[in-house]
């Protein structure tokens, strides 16, 4: 998977931009706010209809402008991808056939993305850890998907019958429990693969601490999810709502034996962050034959010039597509514009290459 051509329009403070790109490796070299990021963010928009930096629109759009536009031409597939977003409307095209989810790009373009809140992986909430898992398995298990939807789906109409107290949340209750168990069994399955993974990159990064990973199912013990969930029916009713299961999950992070999010320093945070994210697309390279698509912004932050190189050669492993950012006249830039990369200098928002 690669974009060979990308154009963007009225996207933050640039106008328009009609980039060819190198199938390997991209380097974007600009001062602050000039625009590099956007490029990035961009990409970003077109896989997954928002960007790592924000989830609101209007901050994605030029000023005086009423919608953005990107479109690119993925060259493994051979298609045309294009979104055009404004405040309260997105339209979606795949090789000019309009497709009404955004989930239909997703599954076009893999995106992974590296930046200065990636330690959120590991110092935020559950969510944030829940999404990484389902990132992989909507990408790599053909099932997770429908699965996903159909869990949701009951969970809400559980919860609307917890709340009037209505005898039919029983009924919701046993069609939940084995989509639940589903679920958790992708999830087992899907981190005890990337464990391969984690440990060979950590040695390679971090070689000097001890991290482990373990899956939280997101109900107490043993008992099954069915179990789990007649347990707490009259807490359930109480408050409302289903307060176990998948929706809880979560995947703990070990480091040295203690919980990394009470012990890690903000740099160890976002190589624990890296080593996650490198992993997950060399698991998707392997399950799914071709490679993924990398943003990599603002590597510099927080990471000595060793653990960023370290963390490079990790990225080219991956053999992905790769995006990378870096100011002018910074180290960074200097060695990534002597390798066989496409170079973008971009200023208040003009893209050059």
């Amino acid at each position: 998977m690669f974009l060979e051509k990308i154009c963007i329009k009225k996207f933050r403070n640039i106008d328009e931009a009609n980039l060819e790109l190198n199938q390997k490796t991209n380097v974007i070299i600009g001062e602050n706010a000039a625009g590099k990021t956007s490029f990035l963010e961009a990409i970003d928009v077109l896989s997954r209809g928002r960007s790592f930096r924000t989830n609101k629109i209007e901050n994605l759009i030029k000023d005086g402008e009423n919608q953005l536009y990107v479109g690119a031409y993925e060259g493994t597939n051979k298609k045309k991808l294009e979104i055009e977003k404004a405040k309260k409307k997105t339209k979606i095209l795949i090789n000019n056939k309009e497709e009404a989810k955004q989930s239909r790009l997703a599954e076009e373009l893999a995106i992974q993305s590296i930046h200065p809140n990636s330690h959120g992986l590991v110092e935020g909430a559950p969510s944030e850890r829940r999404s990484f898992m389902d990132w992989g398995l909507f990408h790599v298990e053909q099932n997770f998907k429908n699965e996903w939807s159909a869990y949701t789906r009951l969970l809400k109409q559980r919860n609307e019958a917890l709340k009037i107290k209505d005898s039919e949340e029983s009924v919701w209750k046993e069609k939940l429990a084995p989509i639940g168990e589903n679920i958790t069994k992708l999830r087992q399955n899907y981190i005890d693969d990337l464990k391969e993974h984690l440990i060979y990159t950590q040695q390679e990064i971090m070689p000097d601490v001890e991290l482990e990973f373990y899956y939280d199912k997101g109900w107490p013990g043993k008992n099954s999810f069915i179990e789990a969930l007649n347990e707490r029916v009259k807490l359930d009713t109480e408050k409302g709502y289903t307060g176990c299961g998948p929706q809880n999950a979560d995947l703990k992070i070990v480091l040295n034996k203690k919980d990394a999010q009470k012990v890690c320093s903000r740099g160890q945070q976002k190589l624990i962050a890296n080593i996650m994210l490198l992993s997950q697309s060399k698991d998707f390279l392997i399950k799914k034959k071709y490679p993924s698509i990398i943003l990599v912004d603002d590597l510099s932050a927080e990471l000595t010039l060793e653990m960023q190189e370290k963390v490079l050669e990790r990225l080219f492993e991956t053999k992905s597509q790769i995006f990378l950012t870096a100011l002018n006249d910074s180290v960074l830039a200097e060695v990534l514009s002597e390798m066989n990369a496409n170079v973008f200098h971009v200023e208040h928002g003009e893209i050059m290459q």
